[in-house]
């Protein structure tokens, strides 16, 4: 597993399996998960410009995001 720690413009290529942190509030399903949270990717598309992450805490959701959304 690869954990990101430092700007993903850095990087070659966002991955399924990733460690995330947001860098932006994201609202999904009527709740809000707060910038600052952290989870992992669970998959990876138009070439790595979004993903999907599933967040557990603080609240259990898989969100899409852009990469854009990613601290």
């Amino acid at each position: 597993m690869n954990v990101v720690n430092f700007p993903l413009r850095n990087r070659a290529a966002l991955a399924e399996l990733d460690s995330v942190r947001l860098a932006v509030d994201v609202a999904a399903d009527g709740v809000t998960i707060p910038a600052g949270a952290e989870d992992v990717v669970v998959a990876v598309y138009a070439n790595g410009k979004a993903c999907e992450v599933e967040f557990i805490e603080p609240v259990h959701a898989v969100v899409t995001i852009e990469l854009n959304q990613i601290a």
